[in-house]
Protein backbone atom coordinates (compact mmCIF):
# COMPACT_ATOMS: atom_id res chain seq x y z
CA UNK A 1 0.00 0.00 0.00
CA UNK A 2 1.39 3.36 -1.17
CA UNK A 3 1.92 6.12 1.36
CA UNK A 4 -0.49 9.54 -0.43
CA UNK A 5 -1.23 12.62 0.31
CA UNK A 6 -4.64 13.41 0.07
CA UNK A 7 -4.11 15.74 -2.93
CA UNK A 8 -2.23 12.52 -4.55
CA UNK A 9 -5.31 10.20 -3.78
CA UNK A 10 -7.87 10.51 -7.00
CA UNK A 11 -11.01 9.80 -5.91
CA UNK A 12 -13.66 9.67 -8.82
CA UNK A 13 -16.51 12.09 -8.60
CA UNK A 14 -19.67 11.19 -7.60
CA UNK A 15 -21.80 11.72 -4.25
CA UNK A 16 -20.20 13.06 -1.72
CA UNK A 17 -21.68 11.99 1.77
CA UNK A 18 -20.14 12.55 5.22
CA UNK A 19 -20.24 10.23 8.38
CA UNK A 20 -19.72 11.21 11.79
CA UNK A 21 -20.61 9.96 15.63
CA UNK A 22 -22.90 11.98 17.10
CA UNK A 23 -21.29 14.98 19.23
CA UNK A 24 -23.94 15.31 21.60
CA UNK A 25 -22.64 12.27 24.24
CA UNK A 26 -19.34 13.69 23.93
CA UNK A 27 -20.04 17.09 25.30
CA UNK A 28 -21.76 15.45 27.68
CA UNK A 29 -18.86 13.33 28.92
CA UNK A 30 -16.57 16.72 28.73
CA UNK A 31 -18.63 17.97 30.97
CA UNK A 32 -18.80 15.13 33.80
CA UNK A 33 -16.14 14.94 36.66
CA UNK A 34 -14.13 12.67 37.88
CA UNK A 35 -14.09 10.60 34.47
CA UNK A 36 -10.91 11.19 33.19
CA UNK A 37 -8.00 8.69 32.25
CA UNK A 38 -3.91 9.56 31.69
CA UNK A 39 -3.05 9.94 28.39
CA UNK A 40 -0.47 8.17 26.36
CA UNK A 41 3.52 9.55 26.03
CA UNK A 42 2.31 10.36 22.43
CA UNK A 43 -0.72 12.14 23.07
CA UNK A 44 0.91 14.25 26.03
CA UNK A 45 3.85 15.26 23.70
CA UNK A 46 1.21 15.68 20.38
CA UNK A 47 -1.62 17.44 22.55
CA UNK A 48 1.50 19.82 23.86
CA UNK A 49 3.02 20.61 20.66
CA UNK A 50 -0.51 21.29 19.28
CA UNK A 51 -1.51 23.69 21.97
CA UNK A 52 1.89 25.30 21.91
CA UNK A 53 1.67 25.95 18.01
CA UNK A 54 -1.96 27.29 18.15
CA UNK A 55 -0.32 29.70 20.72
CA UNK A 56 2.43 30.97 17.79
CA UNK A 57 -0.65 31.28 15.70
CA UNK A 58 0.54 28.40 13.82
CA UNK A 59 -1.72 25.72 14.08
CA UNK A 60 -1.56 22.88 11.21
CA UNK A 61 -3.66 19.85 10.02
CA UNK A 62 -1.97 16.80 11.30
CA UNK A 63 -3.49 13.68 10.80
CA UNK A 64 -3.53 10.22 9.37
CA UNK A 65 -6.05 8.17 7.37
CA UNK A 66 -6.73 5.85 4.56
CA UNK A 67 -9.22 5.39 1.87
CA UNK A 68 -9.72 2.49 -0.46
CA UNK A 69 -13.44 1.46 -2.94
CA UNK A 70 -16.10 -0.88 -1.78
CA UNK A 71 -17.49 -2.52 -5.11
CA UNK A 72 -21.25 -2.17 -6.27
CA UNK A 73 -23.38 0.84 -4.79
CA UNK A 74 -23.21 1.68 -0.63
CA UNK A 75 -25.83 0.11 1.29
CA UNK A 76 -26.27 3.17 3.52
CA UNK A 77 -27.69 1.51 6.88
CA UNK A 78 -24.52 -1.48 6.21
CA UNK A 79 -22.30 1.31 6.20
CA UNK A 80 -23.53 3.34 9.11
CA UNK A 81 -23.28 -0.03 11.11
CA UNK A 82 -20.13 -0.34 9.99
CA UNK A 83 -19.03 2.96 11.28
CA UNK A 84 -21.00 2.43 14.60
CA UNK A 85 -19.59 -1.26 14.92
CA UNK A 86 -15.60 0.11 14.47
CA UNK A 87 -16.47 2.90 16.61
CA UNK A 88 -17.54 0.65 19.58
CA UNK A 89 -14.73 -1.77 19.07
CA UNK A 90 -11.90 1.30 19.21
CA UNK A 91 -12.49 2.97 22.53
CA UNK A 92 -9.65 5.07 21.89
CA UNK A 93 -12.68 6.43 18.79
CA UNK A 94 -14.55 7.40 21.76
CA UNK A 95 -12.50 9.33 23.06
CA UNK A 96 -11.79 12.55 23.42
CA UNK A 97 -9.70 15.22 24.92
CA UNK A 98 -10.48 18.41 27.13
CA UNK A 99 -8.16 20.69 29.13
CA UNK A 100 -8.40 21.23 32.74
CA UNK A 101 -6.61 23.81 34.75
CA UNK A 102 -4.91 24.19 31.50
CA UNK A 103 -3.49 20.42 30.75
CA UNK A 104 -5.24 18.14 28.24
CA UNK A 105 -6.81 15.28 29.97
CA UNK A 106 -8.68 12.44 27.86
CA UNK A 107 -12.57 10.95 28.71
CA UNK A 108 -14.75 8.27 27.01
CA UNK A 109 -18.01 7.79 25.66
CA UNK A 110 -19.66 4.36 26.83
CA UNK A 111 -20.00 2.11 23.96
CA UNK A 112 -23.26 2.49 24.08
CA UNK A 113 -24.18 6.10 24.13
CA UNK A 114 -22.54 6.26 20.64
CA UNK A 115 -24.85 6.60 17.21
CA UNK A 116 -24.07 7.41 13.67
CA UNK A 117 -24.99 10.33 11.58
CA UNK A 118 -24.24 11.42 8.14
CA UNK A 119 -24.81 14.36 5.68
CA UNK A 120 -25.40 14.69 1.95
CA UNK A 121 -23.11 17.01 0.78
CA UNK A 122 -24.04 17.28 -2.74
CA UNK A 123 -22.75 15.94 -6.45
CA UNK A 124 -19.19 16.69 -7.49
CA UNK A 125 -18.21 16.48 -11.14
CA UNK A 126 -14.96 17.82 -10.99
CA UNK A 127 -12.04 15.14 -9.64
CA UNK A 128 -10.10 18.01 -8.26
CA UNK A 129 -12.43 20.35 -6.73
CA UNK A 130 -13.32 17.10 -5.04
CA UNK A 131 -10.41 16.40 -3.66
CA UNK A 132 -9.98 19.78 -2.36
CA UNK A 133 -13.29 19.54 -0.70
CA UNK A 134 -12.59 16.71 1.02
CA UNK A 135 -9.23 18.37 2.41
CA UNK A 136 -10.84 20.71 3.70
CA UNK A 137 -13.49 18.50 5.43
CA UNK A 138 -11.32 16.46 7.10
CA UNK A 139 -8.73 19.23 8.44
CA UNK A 140 -11.76 20.64 10.20
CA UNK A 141 -12.66 17.43 11.80
CA UNK A 142 -9.65 15.24 12.33
CA UNK A 143 -7.94 17.84 14.72
CA UNK A 144 -7.27 16.47 18.43
CA UNK A 145 -9.58 18.88 20.11
CA UNK A 146 -12.89 18.42 17.92
CA UNK A 147 -15.45 16.08 19.44
CA UNK A 148 -15.22 13.47 18.07
CA UNK A 149 -11.74 14.09 16.34
CA UNK A 150 -12.42 11.86 13.04
CA UNK A 151 -14.62 11.77 10.15
CA UNK A 152 -15.58 9.44 7.27
CA UNK A 153 -16.22 10.49 3.66
CA UNK A 154 -17.93 8.48 1.46
CA UNK A 155 -18.05 9.26 -2.92
CA UNK A 156 -20.82 7.30 -4.17
CA UNK A 157 -21.57 6.73 -7.53
CA UNK A 158 -23.31 3.86 -9.15
CA UNK A 159 -20.98 1.19 -9.62
CA UNK A 160 -18.58 1.61 -6.71
CA UNK A 161 -17.58 3.58 -3.26
CA UNK A 162 -14.77 5.18 -2.35
CA UNK A 163 -14.30 5.59 1.50
CA UNK A 164 -11.65 8.05 2.94
CA UNK A 165 -11.04 8.08 7.04
CA UNK A 166 -9.43 10.75 8.85
CA UNK A 167 -8.40 10.85 12.06
CA UNK A 168 -6.23 12.92 14.23
CA UNK A 169 -3.00 11.51 15.02
CA UNK A 170 -3.35 11.41 18.60
CA UNK A 171 -5.87 8.17 17.67
CA UNK A 172 -3.93 6.05 14.81
CA UNK A 173 -0.53 5.23 13.94
CA UNK A 174 0.79 3.62 10.38
CA UNK A 175 0.10 0.40 11.70
CA UNK A 176 -3.64 1.04 12.70
CA UNK A 177 -4.39 3.08 9.02
CA UNK A 178 -3.07 0.26 7.69
CA UNK A 179 -4.53 -2.58 9.20
CA UNK A 180 -7.99 -0.58 9.18
CA UNK A 181 -9.12 -0.65 5.39
CA UNK A 182 -9.24 -4.44 5.88
CA UNK A 183 -11.25 -4.24 9.07
CA UNK A 184 -13.76 -2.21 7.46
CA UNK A 185 -14.19 -4.00 4.63
CA UNK A 186 -15.07 -7.23 6.66
CA UNK A 187 -17.32 -5.42 9.30
CA UNK A 188 -19.69 -3.82 5.85
CA UNK A 189 -19.65 -7.39 4.44
CA UNK A 190 -20.74 -9.21 7.56
CA UNK A 191 -23.16 -6.26 8.70
CA UNK A 192 -24.69 -5.95 4.82
CA UNK A 193 -25.39 -9.94 5.44
CA UNK A 194 -26.69 -10.20 8.70
CA UNK A 195 -23.57 -12.08 10.43
CA UNK A 196 -22.65 -10.96 13.94
CA UNK A 197 -20.39 -8.54 14.67
CA UNK A 198 -18.08 -9.75 17.82
CA UNK A 199 -15.63 -7.39 19.46
CA UNK A 200 -13.28 -9.92 21.64
CA UNK A 201 -9.55 -9.85 22.01
CA UNK A 202 -9.12 -6.47 20.55
CA UNK A 203 -7.73 -4.67 23.73
CA UNK A 204 -8.47 -0.96 24.44
CA UNK A 205 -5.69 2.21 23.80
CA UNK A 206 -7.00 3.78 26.79
CA UNK A 207 -5.96 0.64 28.87
CA UNK A 208 -2.57 0.49 26.98
CA UNK A 209 -2.16 4.24 27.92
CA UNK A 210 -3.00 3.73 31.55
CA UNK A 211 -0.78 0.53 31.77
CA UNK A 212 2.18 2.26 29.68
CA UNK A 213 2.12 5.03 31.97
CA UNK A 214 2.18 3.24 35.04
CA UNK A 215 5.26 1.06 34.28
CA UNK A 216 7.29 4.49 32.68
CA UNK A 217 6.62 6.25 35.92
CA UNK A 218 8.71 3.62 37.69
CA UNK A 219 11.68 4.63 35.70
CA UNK A 220 14.64 6.28 37.02
CA UNK A 221 17.48 8.44 35.66
CA UNK A 222 19.79 5.66 36.47
CA UNK A 223 17.74 3.25 34.11
CA UNK A 224 19.91 1.72 31.01
CA UNK A 225 17.45 3.01 28.14
CA UNK A 226 17.88 6.40 29.85
CA UNK A 227 22.15 6.06 29.71
CA UNK A 228 21.60 4.98 26.33
CA UNK A 229 19.85 7.90 25.12
CA UNK A 230 22.11 10.40 27.09
CA UNK A 231 25.10 9.01 25.10
CA UNK A 232 23.25 8.77 22.07
CA UNK A 233 23.01 12.29 22.46
CA UNK A 234 25.81 13.37 23.70
CA UNK A 235 27.93 11.44 20.56
CA UNK A 236 25.74 13.57 18.10
CA UNK A 237 27.25 16.70 19.92
CA UNK A 238 24.84 17.15 22.40
CA UNK A 239 21.40 17.00 20.13
CA UNK A 240 19.23 14.73 18.38
CA UNK A 241 20.75 13.91 14.94
CA UNK A 242 20.22 15.68 11.68
CA UNK A 243 19.70 14.56 8.49
CA UNK A 244 23.03 14.08 6.84
CA UNK A 245 22.67 16.38 4.25
CA UNK A 246 21.75 20.31 4.07
CA UNK A 247 18.33 21.04 3.95
CA UNK A 248 17.92 25.04 3.55
CA UNK A 249 16.01 25.73 6.65
CA UNK A 250 16.98 27.17 10.30
CA UNK A 251 16.16 25.30 13.07
CA UNK A 252 12.73 25.79 14.65
CA UNK A 253 11.77 27.39 11.37
CA UNK A 254 8.52 26.04 9.47
CA UNK A 255 8.13 25.83 5.87
CA UNK A 256 6.11 24.19 4.10
CA UNK A 257 6.57 19.89 3.10
CA UNK A 258 6.89 18.41 0.14
CA UNK A 259 7.46 14.64 -0.60
CA UNK A 260 9.58 12.45 -2.60
CA UNK A 261 8.34 8.99 -3.12
CA UNK A 262 10.41 6.84 -5.20
CA UNK A 263 10.78 2.51 -6.19
CA UNK A 264 14.49 1.75 -4.43
CA UNK A 265 14.38 -2.38 -5.19
CA UNK A 266 11.82 -4.50 -6.65
CA UNK A 267 10.67 -7.39 -5.00
CA UNK A 268 12.92 -9.69 -6.73
CA UNK A 269 15.56 -7.63 -5.97
CA UNK A 270 14.54 -7.03 -2.33
CA UNK A 271 14.55 -10.91 -2.17
CA UNK A 272 18.35 -11.00 -3.19
CA UNK A 273 19.65 -8.35 -0.86
CA UNK A 274 17.55 -9.99 1.71
CA UNK A 275 19.15 -13.27 1.28
CA UNK A 276 22.60 -11.35 1.22
CA UNK A 277 22.23 -9.75 4.29
CA UNK A 278 21.02 -13.11 6.36
CA UNK A 279 24.00 -14.59 5.21
CA UNK A 280 25.71 -11.05 6.54
CA UNK A 281 24.12 -12.25 10.24
CA UNK A 282 21.27 -9.99 9.35
CA UNK A 283 18.04 -9.20 8.10
CA UNK A 284 16.41 -6.67 5.27
CA UNK A 285 15.94 -3.85 7.79
CA UNK A 286 19.83 -4.02 8.99
CA UNK A 287 20.73 -4.22 5.06
CA UNK A 288 18.92 -1.14 5.06
CA UNK A 289 20.50 0.66 7.90
CA UNK A 290 23.54 -0.51 6.48
CA UNK A 291 22.90 1.50 2.95
CA UNK A 292 21.82 4.29 4.76
CA UNK A 293 24.88 4.66 6.86
CA UNK A 294 26.98 4.05 3.56
CA UNK A 295 24.87 6.88 1.61
CA UNK A 296 25.46 8.87 4.28
CA UNK A 297 29.26 8.00 4.62
CA UNK A 298 29.75 8.43 0.50
CA UNK A 299 27.85 12.13 0.30
CA UNK A 300 29.74 13.44 3.52
CA UNK A 301 32.61 11.61 4.81
CA UNK A 302 31.15 10.73 7.84
CA UNK A 303 31.83 7.63 8.92
CA UNK A 304 29.31 7.38 11.67
CA UNK A 305 25.41 7.62 10.87
CA UNK A 306 22.88 8.40 12.85
CA UNK A 307 19.30 8.83 13.19
CA UNK A 308 15.67 7.46 14.94
CA UNK A 309 13.50 4.88 14.17
CA UNK A 310 9.72 4.01 15.23
CA UNK A 311 8.88 0.95 16.17
CA UNK A 312 5.58 -0.46 17.14
CA UNK A 313 5.10 -1.35 20.76
CA UNK A 314 2.22 -4.07 20.31
CA UNK A 315 3.71 -5.85 22.96
CA UNK A 316 0.75 -8.54 23.55
CA UNK A 317 -1.91 -9.80 21.85
CA UNK A 318 -4.56 -7.75 22.31
CA UNK A 319 -2.84 -4.67 21.01
CA UNK A 320 -2.04 -6.80 17.81
CA UNK A 321 -5.39 -5.09 16.01
CA UNK A 322 -5.97 -2.47 18.33
CA UNK A 323 -6.44 1.11 17.04
CA UNK A 324 -4.01 3.89 18.51
CA UNK A 325 -0.81 5.12 18.45
CA UNK A 326 1.57 2.59 19.33
CA UNK A 327 4.94 3.68 18.94
CA UNK A 328 8.40 4.09 20.52
CA UNK A 329 11.08 5.11 18.79
CA UNK A 330 14.74 4.01 19.75
CA UNK A 331 17.96 5.63 18.51
CA UNK A 332 20.38 4.43 16.21
CA UNK A 333 23.91 4.44 15.88
CA UNK A 334 26.05 3.01 12.98
CA UNK A 335 30.06 3.10 12.91
CA UNK A 336 31.09 2.03 9.94
CA UNK A 337 34.37 1.46 11.95
CA UNK A 338 36.58 -0.53 9.42
CA UNK A 339 34.09 -1.42 6.93
CA UNK A 340 34.63 -1.09 3.70
CA UNK A 341 31.62 -3.37 1.63
CA UNK A 342 28.15 -3.60 2.35
CA UNK A 343 28.16 -7.10 3.86
CA UNK A 344 30.68 -5.89 6.26
CA UNK A 345 28.46 -2.97 7.36
CA UNK A 346 24.94 -5.27 7.60
CA UNK A 347 26.44 -7.10 11.09
CA UNK A 348 26.89 -3.48 13.33
CA UNK A 349 23.60 -2.36 11.37
CA UNK A 350 21.93 -5.53 12.80
CA UNK A 351 23.34 -4.91 15.92
CA UNK A 352 22.01 -0.76 16.60
CA UNK A 353 18.55 -2.16 15.17
CA UNK A 354 18.26 -4.59 18.01
CA UNK A 355 19.02 -2.01 20.58
CA UNK A 356 16.80 0.70 19.33
CA UNK A 357 14.16 -1.84 19.66
CA UNK A 358 15.07 -2.87 23.05
CA UNK A 359 14.94 1.27 24.01
CA UNK A 360 11.27 1.93 22.55
CA UNK A 361 10.04 0.10 25.33
CA UNK A 362 11.13 3.26 27.59
CA UNK A 363 8.41 6.37 26.27
CA UNK A 364 10.34 9.25 24.83
CA UNK A 365 9.03 11.41 26.54
CA UNK A 366 9.93 10.09 29.79
CA UNK A 367 13.72 9.51 28.50
CA UNK A 368 13.34 13.56 27.85
CA UNK A 369 12.22 14.57 31.48
CA UNK A 370 14.82 12.49 32.86
CA UNK A 371 17.10 13.98 31.06
CA UNK A 372 16.34 17.16 31.14
CA UNK A 373 15.81 18.42 27.72
CA UNK A 374 12.49 19.58 27.97
CA UNK A 375 13.40 23.18 26.87
CA UNK A 376 15.27 21.58 23.52
CA UNK A 377 11.98 19.76 22.90
CA UNK A 378 9.80 22.84 22.71
CA UNK A 379 12.49 24.96 20.97
CA UNK A 380 12.48 22.33 18.31
CA UNK A 381 8.66 22.18 17.71
CA UNK A 382 7.23 20.53 16.30
CA UNK A 383 9.61 17.58 15.20
CA UNK A 384 12.41 17.20 18.05
CA UNK A 385 14.56 14.59 15.10
CA UNK A 386 14.36 13.37 11.72
CA UNK A 387 13.37 9.26 11.90
CA UNK A 388 13.47 6.41 9.59
CA UNK A 389 10.17 3.98 9.28
CA UNK A 390 10.71 1.05 8.05
CA UNK A 391 7.80 -1.46 7.67
CA UNK A 392 6.89 -4.52 5.62
CA UNK A 393 3.20 -4.07 4.58
CA UNK A 394 3.30 -7.61 3.13
CA UNK A 395 2.41 -9.32 6.62
CA UNK A 396 -0.30 -6.54 6.81
CA UNK A 397 -4.17 -7.69 6.91
CA UNK A 398 -5.88 -7.87 3.66
CA UNK A 399 -2.24 -6.69 1.78
CA UNK A 400 -2.93 -8.90 -0.95
CA UNK A 401 -5.66 -6.94 -2.19
CA UNK A 402 -4.66 -3.54 -1.62
CA UNK A 403 -4.81 -2.83 -5.55
CA UNK A 404 -7.92 -4.52 -6.39
CA UNK A 405 -9.20 -2.24 -3.37
CA UNK A 406 -7.36 0.97 -4.26
CA UNK A 407 -5.96 0.83 -0.96
CA UNK A 408 -3.91 3.96 0.04
CA UNK A 409 -2.59 5.12 3.38
CA UNK A 410 -3.17 8.89 3.64
CA UNK A 411 -1.44 11.85 5.37
CA UNK A 412 -2.06 15.48 5.41
CA UNK A 413 1.37 17.43 3.81
CA UNK A 414 2.24 19.81 6.90
CA UNK A 415 4.85 21.88 7.51
CA UNK A 416 8.43 22.02 9.70
CA UNK A 417 12.61 21.69 9.17
CA UNK A 418 12.86 17.89 8.92
CA UNK A 419 13.34 15.17 6.61
CA UNK A 420 11.19 11.86 7.90
CA UNK A 421 12.05 9.13 5.65
CA UNK A 422 9.48 5.46 5.13
CA UNK A 423 10.58 2.81 3.70
CA UNK A 424 7.74 0.52 3.09
CA UNK A 425 8.44 -3.27 1.46
CA UNK A 426 5.57 -4.38 -0.68
CA UNK A 427 4.45 -7.27 -3.23
CA UNK A 428 6.03 -4.80 -5.99
CA UNK A 429 9.05 -3.88 -4.22
CA UNK A 430 10.54 -1.20 -1.53
CA UNK A 431 9.90 2.17 -1.78
CA UNK A 432 11.40 5.60 -0.28
CA UNK A 433 8.79 7.72 0.69
CA UNK A 434 9.90 11.17 2.27
CA UNK A 435 8.29 14.20 3.77
CA UNK A 436 10.91 16.80 3.74
CA UNK A 437 10.81 21.15 3.55
CA UNK A 438 10.06 22.24 0.40
CA UNK A 439 13.14 23.79 -0.14
CA UNK A 440 15.27 23.56 -3.40
CA UNK A 441 18.25 22.11 -1.20
CA UNK A 442 16.17 20.00 0.72
CA UNK A 443 15.08 18.62 -2.92
CA UNK A 444 18.68 18.07 -3.90
CA UNK A 445 19.75 16.52 -0.69
CA UNK A 446 16.44 14.10 -0.15
CA UNK A 447 16.52 12.91 -3.86
CA UNK A 448 20.98 12.68 -3.72
CA UNK A 449 20.41 10.28 -0.65
CA UNK A 450 17.66 8.06 -2.46
CA UNK A 451 20.00 7.39 -5.48
CA UNK A 452 22.36 6.63 -3.62
CA UNK A 453 20.55 4.18 -1.16
CA UNK A 454 19.46 2.75 -4.65
CA UNK A 455 22.32 2.47 -6.08
CA UNK A 456 24.01 0.18 -2.72
CA UNK A 457 20.68 -2.21 -2.84
CA UNK A 458 21.29 -2.13 -6.74
CA UNK A 459 24.47 -3.33 -6.71
CA UNK A 460 23.90 -5.98 -3.67
CA UNK A 461 21.03 -7.36 -5.45
CA UNK A 462 23.10 -7.58 -8.90
CA UNK A 463 26.39 -8.94 -7.49
CA UNK A 464 26.12 -9.53 -3.76
CA UNK A 465 27.85 -6.88 -2.16
CA UNK A 466 28.80 -3.26 -2.67
CA UNK A 467 32.31 -1.39 -1.83
CA UNK A 468 32.17 1.58 -0.84
CA UNK A 469 34.98 4.33 -1.32
CA UNK A 470 37.11 5.78 0.93
CA UNK A 471 35.75 9.09 3.43
CA UNK A 472 38.61 11.59 0.80
CA UNK A 473 36.24 10.61 -2.09
CA UNK A 474 33.04 12.14 -0.26
CA UNK A 475 30.76 14.40 -2.20
CA UNK A 476 28.71 16.33 -0.03
CA UNK A 477 25.70 18.67 -0.21
CA UNK A 478 25.83 21.44 1.68
CA UNK A 479 23.89 23.76 3.37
Amino acid sequence: MLMTPLSDYHVAPGRLREWTLDAAPFHEAARAAGNATPLSYNQQLHLKFFLKLMERGLGTPDWLGFGFEIPGPLDAEAFRGTVLAWAERHETLRSGFRLEGGKPERFTVDSGAVSVRDADLGDFTDGEELCGYLQERIDGAAEAFRLPSFVVETVERADSTTVVVGLDHAHADGYSVAMAVQELQDLYAAIATGETIGHDGIGSYVDFSVAERATAERIGADHPAVADWGRFVENAGGRMPRFPLGLGVAEGELVPHTMLDTLLVDAAEADAVEEICHAADGGFLAGLLAAFAIAAHQLTGARVYRTVMPMHTRSRPEWARSMGWFIGVGPVEIDLGSARTFQDAVHGAHRSARTAMRLTRVPFLRVVELLGMERDLERSMPEFFPFVSFADMRVFPGAGRWAEWNARTLFRMTRGNKANIWVNRTHDGVRFTARHPDTELAGISVAAFADRVRDVLHSVAKTGDYAFADPSSATGVTA
